[in-house]
C-alpha cells in the first residue's frame, strides 16, 4: 500500500513536472567540474610511517590551496604541522572525478615522507566544496575540506565582518594544556587589519572562556595571516591560510610551533 501511495503521489506530481525533483535529480560530474583554486584544510593523525619519517608521527594539520587545471592535474601549495613541526610543501598531483561526483587524488607526499598516497572524496555544493580522506596507505586518519575561491584578487578589506570560528587539533609538549584542543567562537574583523573574538577553548578537557584581540593581513593571492597574544601572557599565536568564496570563508591553521590545529572562519551573514 505504501509503494502504491508513493506511485500515485509521484504520478500526480508528474502532471506538474516535479516528480524528478521529489525522486532526486540525476547527478553527473566530470573531471572538468573540479577546476580553479580551492582553499583547504586537513586534520588528523599519522599512526604509521617509514623509519626515515618516524619523527613526524602524531597529530597532523595542514592549510593551503589546490590549484586545478580542470584536466586532471593539480598543484598543492601548503604548510603542514606534523605534531607541531612545520614543513612547507609544493607538490603536483593528479585527480579524476567520477560521474557520481566522487573523486580520487594521487599525490606523492613531500620529503621526508615521500609516500605515494591516494585521497578519496566527494564534491558537493554545486562542485564548490569537497570532503576528502586518505584512503591509502594505511596508518593514517586524516580528513580534509576544500572550498572554492570565487575571487581573483584580495586585500585587507576582503576579510570584514563577523565570522564563526571553529578550529581543532592538538597542542604538543608537556604543559598542562598539551593534548587535544578545540576552539569555537565569534570573530569580528574591521576590514582594516584588526580583529576581536569571543571564544571558548578546550585544552585537553579543560574549558576556558577566552577573549582575543589581534591583527591580520590579506595578500593579493588571498592568503590570510592572523596574530593574537593570549591573555595568559604567553607568546603570540599566529594563524595562516587562504580565503575562499568571496571572502566569506577562511581555511586556516595555527602556524606557531608546537601546534597541529586547523579549521575555518565562516561569515555569519555572507
Amino acid at each position: 500500500m505504501k509503494r502504491a501511495n508513493v506511485f500515485l503521489g509521484c504520478a500526480g506530481l508528474f502532471l506538474l513536472g516535479t516528480c524528478a525533483t521529489v525522486q532526486g535529480a540525476t547527478i553527473t560530474c566530470s573531471t572538468a567540474d573540479y577546476n580553479g583554486t580551492y582553499a583547504f584544510i586537513t586534520t588528523g593523525n599519522f599512526l604509521q610511517l617509514p623509519p626515515a619519517a618516524a619523527a613526524l608521527l602524531g597529530s597532523f594539520a595542514q592549510a593551503g590551496v589546490f590549484i586545478s587545471d580542470g584536466l586532471g592535474h593539480v598543484t598543492i601549495q601548503s604548510n603542514a604541522s606534523y605534531n607541531g613541526l612545520f614543513l612547507p610543501a609544493n607538490v603536483p598531483g593528479t585527480y579524476t572525478v567520477n560521474p557520481d561526483c566522487t573523486t580520487v587524488f594521487k599525490v606523492t607526499l613531500p620529503p621526508p615522507l615521500s609516500i605515494p598516497s591516494t585521497f578519496s572524496g566527494v564534491l558537493s555544493g554545486d562542485n564548490r566544496s569537497m570532503a576528502l580522506v586518505i584512503s591509502d596507505p594505511p596508518g593514517t586518519v586524516v580528513i580534509g575540506t576544500h572550498v572554492k575561491q570565487d575571487i581573483r584578487f584580495c586585500g585587507t578589506s576582503t576579510f570584514s565582518g563577523s565570522y564563526a570560528l571553529d578550529i581543532g587539533g592538538a597542542l604538543a609538549g608537556t604543559s598542562s594544556q598539551a593534548g587535544p584542543f578545540r576552539r569555537v567562537g565569534r570573530l569580528v574583523a574591521d576590514g582594516a587589519g584588526k580583529f576581536t573574538a569571543k571564544t571558548i577553548a578546550d585544552y585537553a578537557g579543560t574549558s576556558v572562556a577566552e577573549d582575543l584581540t589581534g591583527t591580520y593581513s590579506v595578500s593579493g593571492d588571498c592568503g590570510i595571516t592572523l596574530t593574537y597574544k593570549p591573555d595568559s601572557g604567553s607568546n603570540a599565536i599566529n594563524l595562516g591560510g587562504y580565503l575562499a568564496g568571496h571572502g566569506d570563508v577562511a581555511m586556516i591553521m595555527i602556524t606557531t610551533s608546537g601546534w597541529a590545529v586547523s579549521g575555518s572562519l565562516k561569515a555569519q551573514q555572507p
